[in-house]
């Protein structure tokens, strides 16, 4: 009976599978957590799409903004690197080491200036004293020609341009040998002082400057730089101007007489080239110019004889005008000279001629450009010795510095009121026909134009 009463297995009753299992105890926390994940989609979407909307930030959380002390340190400098820059390209090393060092932040942040500024102070260490003058050379241009073909044909002075011009052509050539034969660009004032006391005594000295090792000194003058009528459409400029972006430019009347403005005589082209070549110009060194009074200066007839032929209103834009430019000339760094009043050769006239001809130039043409203490002698004649009463006469003047024309390369007299340097010119006759002249500045030969044909000497 015992073992009568003791439960029986249920014979219906079975163990459950692995999969009733994992549905009954895993299968519902699975599913809960799906939808928890998709309701968090649902939330970040909703999120996403109200901050796109118009007028609404893209990101809730911002980027943190740079140290404003750090952005100000940077700004201060990139402008010292810049006028650092400035005064390295014109020599003053020493100068651009100094602005350099005014910087009082913590220099290890900017490591460009530990460089920039070892690279100065070595360049600074390596440079050069020229001070003899007679060792610096001074190229001497007349106006030059920007249209060879029209030039050289001109019936009445093509022959004369062929021998006394220099095309711009063979100008921005002669530029490009003279920088790549490490010359410099200097002014008078540059190697010239001319200092006068209250009683009106003079002294004239030389002055030192200081160049890297491999550069050398050289002074540009360019005379005649008149624009004379006689030469209108003749393949020259006309008129020297500031254009309408402040630029020094050259108006001209090209091939289908229309005026057009651009590069086409020796400021602009110098102008353009400087700005493409800092280093060439020696604290902003530019040309020394030289004009004659008799028709007029620059391309401007401010002579009183158009008074005459065309009225005092149009003489006193005229005037206006000439003055501007001169400002303009003058700002840039130009050094404007006398090259006489009427183109007259000094040397083979009587002083009295001498006197005639300065009266005419300081009542006509000093109330334009101002005092100038230089005097290119016109026609490369100069008065010979500087005493005696034509250097009296040029002495009372106001003139100081004489650019006069030389046999040789270069020279320079220096005495106790005045400064005589000398020029080398430069035309088609001596670089056809005494190219030698320029060796070591730039190969005439290689440069000569084409267009020329027979150079007459």
């Amino acid at each position: 009976m015992e073992q009568m009463n003791q439960r029986q297995p249920n014979p219906r009753r079975r163990k459950k599978t692995k999969m009733e299992i994992f549905k009954e105890a895993y299968l519902p926390t699975i599913i809960l957590g799906f939808a928890v994940v998709l309701i968090l989609v649902f939330i970040i979407g909703s999120l996403s799409r109200l901050n796109n909307q118009p007028g609404q930030p893209e990101q809730l959380i911002t980027e943190p903004t740079e140290d404003p002390v750090l952005v100000q340190q940077k700004q201060e400098v990139e402008q010292l690197l810049q006028q650092a820059e400035k005064l390295a390209n014109e020599y003053e090393f020493q100068q651009a080491v100094a602005v350099l060092d005014s910087f009082t932040g913590d220099k290890s942040v900017f490591p460009e200036l530990a460089y920039k500024r070892g690279e100065y102070a070595q360049q600074a260490s390596q440079m050069v004293t020229w001070s003899d003058p007679s060792q610096i050379v001074n190229l001497s241009f007349h106006g030059l020609i920007a249209d060879p073909q029209k030039a050289f044909a001109n019936q009445s002075y093509g022959t004369s341009y062929n021998k006394n011009f220099v095309t711009i052509t063979e100008f921005k050539q002669i530029l490009d040998q003279l920088y790549d034969n490490g010359y410099v660009l200097v002014s008078l004032d540059d190697i010239f002082s001319v200092e006068t006391d209250g009683s009106g005594n003079t002294t004239c000295q030389a002055k030192s400057l200081q160049l890297p090792l491999g550069r050398k000194p050289l002074v540009l003058t360019q005379t005649n730089l008149n624009y004379y009528t006689y030469m209108d459409n003749s393949g020259f400029a006309s008129r020297l101007t500031v254009d309408d972006s402040g630029k020094l430019a050259c108006q001209m009347v090209d091939a289908e007489g229309n005026t057009v403005t651009g590069d086409y005589d020796l400021v602009p082209i110098l102008e353009s080239f400087i700005a493409e070549h800092p280093d060439f110009s020696y604290k902003g060194a530019r040309a020394v110019l030289a004009v004659t009074g008799y028709d007029g200066i620059f391309g401007y007839r401010t002579n009183p004889s158009v008074k005459t032929s065309k009225g005092e209103a149009y003489y006193n834009e005229q005037v206006a005008d000439a003055k501007k430019l001169v400002e303009t000339l003058r700002q840039t760094g130009y050094e404007i000279a006398c090259y006489t009043y009427n183109n007259v050769a000094y040397g083979k006239v009587s002083n009295q001629e001498i006197q005639y001809d300065l009266n005419a130039w300081v009542a006509e043409v000093t109330p334009i450009l101002g005092q100038t203490d230089i005097l290119v002698f016109a026609q490369n004649s100069d008065i010979g010795a500087y005493s005696g009463s034509k250097f009296n006469t040029l002495h009372n003047a106001g003139f100081r510095r004489y650019l006069d024309f030389g046999s040789g390369r270069s020279g320079a007299q220096i005495g106790e009121n005045f400064i005589s340097f000398q020029r080398l010119m430069v035309t088609g006759s001596a670089m056809a026909h005494t190219s030698t002249s320029f060796t070591g500045l730039f190969d005439a030969t290689e440069i000569l134009d084409s267009q020329r044909g027979s150079v007459p000497r």
